[in-house]
């Protein structure tokens, strides 16, 4: 169904630029004779409803220091450049009144389900003294597919203990999330979780809250100190529970996969392992950053260089959090780029296509048979010559080519060149294409040449490549569309 679905799309998306790039490689056989990084496919970052999302704390907050007029104007970032003078007490006071507030509905969600499943006394005494409003807060919600990883934090018991339990900086964890009913490895993993919230030594310091749903992430997302998300690289299209939290002020350690691969530099929060394709390897290697990052750097700064009770270093990085996510990462910038980029393109396309009765697409149809019919006549007859060993920036590097076109016009065809500099292993990188015009005729053969001005100096190589002209913009370029390249 998803080929059947490209096919016969006129424009292909993902949904964060990581997710683009995997796309390119998952598909690229529907257009073989492209390189991975031309196959049309293009991305648009997911976003998420801030106005839906943002704690009213906060919203408060914004009331007082930002323009009168912010909710209607978040998309500009210079709105959120007024950030900088909202008081670090008062930002954190914020935060801490919504803190108080999740350990109050942790408490009382929890309790609920023993009461419910006829928990014992004991059992029920403990439920309702979980958490700790002053302990660092880590948050965990998601669904339980097992490429997230959600048991990652827990690969190394004893470290874990220790982090948690330690009397001057106590760290405490909450988890929330539903696996699919099929999904038995999803099950499995929630399952583990349960039963070691259940220790004694840690047991009010781990919290999983079932029935996971929109009421429980808000509070979550809202009210926890550092959001964690820890993927395999490459296989969370975008994920957008890390921007809710962002949003509210709460920093993310997170893989470099989905959006956070944009956000890392602006988001304020930190890193897990490198961007590098995922390998089994990764797993030890990343559960270890995750409790070294915690050890040496996230938990210190939170409790340590406190002014007035403030962590002033920590709240900086909330600032820059709230200051470059909240514009960026939100559903109208979402839907605004799609009604920009792809819906009102596609649109047009569909209304200039149904012009007379859709005779231009009857017109295209006996076209595309036109040119089937000759194709494999279509040949380069002379290339070249290629750039010297390296070029000067600023010197003119002529691209040309002669082809045959077997009877078709030049405003049949599409003759281009893959510019490039030449890599340590022969390869083209940092490339541009260029389309040459036709410039003489030669019977059925036809000069195309072009003119480059290079910018930089270095190696310099290019491939020339023709098609036949059937799409105006490089991301409608049909499926198994033909295609020829100089060296073929």
């Amino acid at each position: 169904m998803a080929i059947a679905a490209i096919k016969t799309s006129a424009f292909r998306n993902a949904v964060s630029c990581l997710h683009r790039q995997v796309s390119q490689e998952m598909w690229q056989d529907l257009w073989p004779k492209l390189p991975v990084w031309e196959i049309p496919v293009t991305s648009i970052t997911n976003g998420v409803h801030l106005l839906t999302w943002l704690s009213g704390d906060l919203a408060q907050l914004y009331d007082q220091y930002l323009q009168p007029d912010w909710r209607e104007r978040y998309q500009d970032p210079k709105i959120w450049d007024l950030i900088q003078d909202i008081p670090n007490a008062e930002l954190w006071e914020a935060h801490r009144r919504r803190k108080r507030a999740l350990v109050s509905f942790v408490r009382e969600r929890v309790l609920t389900s023993a009461v419910a499943r006829k928990a014992s006394a004991a059992e029920q005494r403990r439920l309702s003294e979980v958490l700790e409003p002053d302990a660092f807060t880590i948050g965990f919600a998601r669904r339980f597919a097992t490429y997230k990883r959600a048991t990652l934090l827990f690969r190394d018991i004893d470290r874990l203990k220790r982090l948690l339990t330690n009397r001057e900086m106590p760290v405490q964890v909450v988890i929330a999330g539903k696996a699919h009913p099929k999904d038995l490895p999803g099950k499995t993993l929630i399952r583990e979780i349960v039963h070691l919230s259940r220790d004694p030594e840690i047991s009010k310091h781990i919290v999983f809250l079932e029935d996971y749903g929109i009421e429980v992430a808000r509070e979550l997302i809202q009210g926890v100190d550092l959001w964690l998300n820890n993927p395999r690289r490459g296989e969370e299209a975008c994920g957008t529970s890390g921007m809710k939290a962002g949003v509210n002020g709460v920093l993310n350690l997170s893989i470099f996969d989905g959006w956070f691969d944009e956000a890392f530099e602006v988001s304020g929060g930190w890193a897990i392992g490198d961007r590098e394709a995922y390998s089994e390897d990764q797993d030890e290697i990343h559960a270890r950053a995750i409790y070294s990052i915690l050890e040496n750097e996230i938990v210190p700064m939170y409790f340590g260089d406190r002014e007035e009770d403030v962590p002033e270093e920590w709240v900086l990085r909330v600032k820059r959090s709230l200051m470059h996510l909240s514009p960026q990462f939100n559903s109208q910038r979402m839907v605004s780029e799609y009604m920009t980029q792809l819906y009102e393109p596609a649109h047009q396309a569909f209304l200039d296509v149904s012009q007379n009765g859709f005779a231009p697409a009857r017109a295209r149809a006996r076209w595309n048979d036109d040119v089937n019919k000759v194709w494999n006549s279509v040949a380069f007859v002379e290339l070249g010559p290629g750039p010297e060993a390296s070029v000067i920036t600023g010197k003119p590097i002529p691209l040309r080519a002669v082809v045959s076109l077997a009877g078709l016009s030049p405003k049949d065809v599409r003759v281009e060149a893959v510019v490039g500099r030449i890599s340590v292993n022969g390869n083209l990188e940092e490339t541009q294409v260029l389309t040459l015009p036709a410039v003489e005729q030669r019977g059925d053969d036809y000069v195309f040449m072009k003119e480059f001005v290079p910018h930089q100096t270095g190696r310099l190589g290019y491939s020339l490549r023709v098609s036949p002209n059937h799409y105006d913009d490089p991301l409608t370029r049909p499926c198994n569309s033909l295609l020829k390249w100089g060296v073929d």
